[in-house]
């Protein structure tokens, strides 16, 4: 009797250190609703923005239909520009440490960039200068990070880093690093694409159901399979680095937000198709600001709904 009562303690305390471990890792990555981005005539009801925070001055920046516009940290519209611009189609937009706005666009066949006070207003372009012989400068997403820009082609799934007046620093392709077959690689096209304060480079591939991680070592990490459980991918979308090395993924099929931590273990996953505020449908673009707010943009007219990530 007395042998059973210990395997049954035994047991016992073997389901609460598993139970408070999966309180734990839910605790490490809860994600509270707090609101959608608005001006004075309520929600902005948009699809699909391209969304980039100003960590220095707690701001947001809204990509649409050739608009950027500008939300006060408590999600209000306060300034917009970008309509009356001859800068062809602007794709992407990054602000220094100067206040200096950075926008990426695409005119007459060729990727330009153009630096902005912080009204918007032109002051020159910024050339790209001394690319390797036979590289041509190409881009549709931009990343300013530790001084630094990362231009990336998505359709050829490689990034230009220079500084912030141009100068070439490096190219890297990443298919080549890839462990896949020709044909897997033929469809191959990254979606998501940011860069954390360490200098690692993450995009997603929709096509290898994988996230990946490119050091400034040059080690190239990954994580991601298909299906459709918790923690398993259906359509990757954006991708985000938390305060604690979270790593944020978009998933479109399942609308939800995925959660995995630093070594690419699964904590967490929120959002799910609905009609509630804290709902997602077809989650594309995530970001996350100085203070862990998450910005979510969305499909079907849902624009861009901001959460709140709490730790323990």
């Amino acid at each position: 009797m007395t042998g059973t009562r210990s395997r049954c303690r035994v047991v016992l305390l073997a389901v609460c250190v598993v139970a408070l471990s999966a309180g734990t890792l839910f605790a490490q990555a809860r994600a509270t609703y707090l609101y959608t981005l608005s001006n004075f005539s309520g929600k902005l009801r948009y699809d699909w923005v391209r969304v980039r925070v100003d960590r220095e001055r707690d701001e947001i920046y809204v990509l649409y239909q050739n608009l950027v516009r500008i939300f006060s940290p408590s999600g209000m519209e306060v300034f917009s520009f970008g309509d009356d611009l001859d800068l062809g189609q602007i794709v992407d937009a990054e602000v220094d440490a100067n206040g200096d706005i950075i926008l990426l666009s695409f005119k007459d066949g060729r990727s330009q960039v153009t630096r902005c006070n912080f009204r918007g207003v032109p002051i020159g372009p910024i050339e790209i200068r001394n690319l390797p012989e036979g590289l041509t400068f190409y881009a549709n997403r931009m990343i300013l990070r530790n001084g630094l820009l990362y231009f990336a082609s998505l359709a050829t799934s490689s990034v230009i880093v220079t500084d912030t007046n141009g100068e070439f620093r490096r190219h890297i392709e990443f298919l080549p690093l890839i462990e896949a077959t020709e044909n897997e690689k033929a469809g191959a096209e990254t979606v998501g694409f940011t860069v954390d304060r360490d200098g690692s480079i993450y995009f997603s591939i929709p096509a290898l159901f994988k996230v990946f991680k490119y050091s400034p070592d040059g080690k190239l990490g990954f994580f991601g399979r298909p299906g459709s459980a918790a923690g398993r991918f259906g359509i990757l979308g954006g991708v985000a680095i938390d305060s604690r090395g979270n790593v944020l993924v978009a998933d479109k099929l399942k609308c939800v937000v995925m959660v995995f931590d630093k070594d690419f273990k699964f904590l967490v996953e929120f959002g799910y198709r609905g009609a509630k505020p804290q709902n997602l449908v077809v989650p594309d673009d995530v970001a996350v600001d100085g203070r862990d707010r998450l910005y979510v943009s969305q499909g079907r007219r849902r624009g861009v709904s901001v959460f709140a990530l709490t730790g323990e």
